[in-house]
């Protein structure tokens, strides 16, 4: 955990990815202490495990998932591969220029509605999805009150989660990030069970996969 993360605020967080989004290619959501050669290889990891994840949750309900919701969807690379699994997926990001590229980048995928919002504001909220998605996303929540709300809000809106997120970086993250534990957002989740998890390597990188159940 970073020191001095606890005087960033959410407007800070904010700027940053406001800012990253002026960067190209895979820069623009990649760790930029990541050296640039990992950042494909990283991402076409990334959607073969949340492919398989997505997988398992379909395989529990018996039947394919129908609808998805992404949780920072950034510039859409891994939005294919939930459009690929459900019906229908629900793409979320809070900086304008990500999501601008996201709507070009899966123009041609028919079943995905992109939205501009905080996962702070539960912009999902009242709607029930098969499974959400979020990939290192919740580490940029700094507020604790705010990911608890963000995760209780998870777990009554969506029958699974797949979580990624780091568990031990070989370069420090920044201050803009807060690394927790799959069991420190389990414990935030009412009812949560842990379906499966594994471990993912990343330039020396550690991150974690996990699919959670929650209560139907």
């Amino acid at each position: 955990m970073c020191s001095n993360a606890s005087v960033v605020t959410a407007g800070d967080v904010a700027e940053e990815w406001r800012q990253r989004a002026r960067r190209a290619g895979l820069a623009r959501v990649m760790r930029a202490s990541q050296p640039a050669e990992y950042n494909a290889d990283t991402t076409e990891q990334t959607r073969r495990v949340v492919a398989g994840k997505l997988r398992t949750a379909a395989r529990e309900l018996a039947r394919p998932l129908s609808a998805a919701l992404e949780i920072g969807c950034g510039i859409g690379r891994l939005t294919p591969t939930l459009a690929a699994q459900a019906d229908r997926v629900v793409a979320l990001d809070m900086t304008p220029g990500m999501l601008n590229e996201a709507k070009v980048s899966c123009a041609n995928l028919s079943n995905v509605e992109f939205e501009l919002g905080r996962a702070e504001d539960l912009p999902w909220h009242g709607r029930k999805f098969d499974v959400a998605v979020s990939v290192w996303v919740l580490m940029h929540v700094l507020d604790e009150v705010a990911l608890a709300e963000i995760c209780r809000s998870i777990a009554r809106s969506s029958r699974y989660f797949v979580l990624v997120e780091y568990a031990q970086a070989a370069i420090q993250v920044s201050k803009w990030s807060r690394l927790r534990s799959v069991d420190d957002y389990l414990a935030l989740m009412p009812g949560a069970q842990r379906v499966e998890e594994s471990a993912l390597y990343y330039g020396g990188d550690r991150s974690t996969a996990a699919l959670i159940r929650f209560p139907c």
